[in-house]
């Protein structure tokens, strides 16, 4: 889709023209950032390795400068500008790479692992800002983004495909991934009383099963319910209530999206 590597098998476009003999009109609209990318000059500066590339893309020098500095404020690192490449942390670099591919400001963006070997707080950064823009952009953009991070796909992504064995097992929302895969209603209903018979609540219709922790130092029990639809979820109150037990905590449980992938993939 990079138009680095023709396809093995089948057709592929990018915005209706064909990466095999249309390359040329695909690559000033694409733009690509790979996490842990060596890219640029160690030499050269911060500064100077990102106005190379915006000068293979032929952007005018004043737009470019105002672009590079801009987008070096955003990320921090705008005190970096004038340093060597070779002088700066993993991560710095990284933030590099990232910037470089937004400063041609793309229409479809390639984004494979972009916030391996970010901190925490610089990979919660750089999402928020491939977010926003998304969203805030006046011109339709596409981001197409490989991750391992469940967390970065489910907060990122408007639709997901789960591949296993060079295969797509499942695709769809978000949401759709996780429901999917959902065996029943799961909540944690917290009790302040201990030795409860969990038998009460044998026979009903509704319940596919229930555990019960015991937690001595705080003299609290757990009852875990999974069910079946959430409707009974009204008369196991009631029979705790009836019951004179006090009920400290009601936890509904949501299914993730990293449970889902194993759930679908069947890797432990």
């Amino acid at each position: 889709m990079a138009t680095l590597l023709l396809p093995t098998a089948g057709t592929v476009k990018i915005a209706g023209f064909n990466v095999e003999n249309e390359f040329k009109e695909i690559r000033p609209i694409i733009n690509m950032v790979t996490g842990g990318e060596n890219s640029g000059y160690g030499i050269l500066t911060l500064l100077e390795n990102l106005w190379m590339f915006s000068q293979f893309y032929g952007i005018e020098r004043k737009t470019a400068v105002a672009q590079i500095m801009n987008l070096l404020e955003i990320f921090g690192i705008a005190d970096k500008a004038h340093t060597q490449i070779n002088k700066l942390s993993a991560g710095m670099r990284q933030k590099m790479n990232f910037i470089r591919g937004f400063i041609t400001n793309p229409r479809i963006l390639f984004l494979d692992e972009p916030t391996l070997g970010l901190d925490v707080v610089s990979a919660r950064e750089t999402r928020k800002f491939v977010s926003n823009w998304v969203k805030k952009s006046d011109a339709a953009r596409t981001v197409i983004l490989t991750t391992h991070y469940m967390q970065e796909a489910d907060e990122l992504c408007d639709e997901i495909a789960v591949i296993d064995k060079g295969e797509i097992i499942k695709s769809g929302t978000p949401a759709d991934i996780k429901s999917s895969q959902i065996e029943g209603y799961r909540y944690k209903i917290s009790v302040s009383e201990m030795n409860i018979d969990s038998k009460l609540f044998g026979g009903m219709s509704g319940i596919k099963s229930i555990s019960l922790v015991e937690e001595a130092s705080s003299g609290l029990s757990e009852l875990v319910f999974i069910l079946e639809n959430e409707c009974v979820l009204s008369e196991i109150i009631k029979i705790i209530s009836e019951k004179k037990y006090r009920i400290v905590n009601i936890t509904k449980y949501e299914y993730t999206l990293e449970e889902a992938f194993v759930s679908l993939t069947g890797k432990k």
